[in-house]
């Protein structure tokens, strides 16, 4: 399964966490920039990065992530999220 390629720019802060729900598929990590999830594969971080927490309003429920601050996150067409 191939996903749509995507390019943010800017001063971005992320969050990551393991996708629990991924079910029969390869989409193992939630990236969270904005409140907006994005479903990747795989990860590579080019940034220094940090454990973090924060409550999470659709679970109801505290969260913990690894956390950073990137100037470029982008997904390949495979599916891979790149932090730089």
């Amino acid at each position: 399964m191939s996903t749509t390629p995507l390019v943010l720019k800017g001063a971005i802060y992320f969050k990551i966490r393991y996708n629990t729900m991924h079910g029969d598929t390869d989409f193992y990590w939630r990236v969270i920039i904005d409140d907006v999830e994005y479903l990747v594969k795989s990860l590579v971080c080019q940034v220094s990065t940090f454990s973090e927490s924060s409550f999470d309003k659709k679970a109801g429920s505290v969260k913990y992530h690894i956390a950073g601050h990137c100037t470029q996150f982008s997904i390949n067409d495979e599916g891979q999220g790149v932090f730089i």
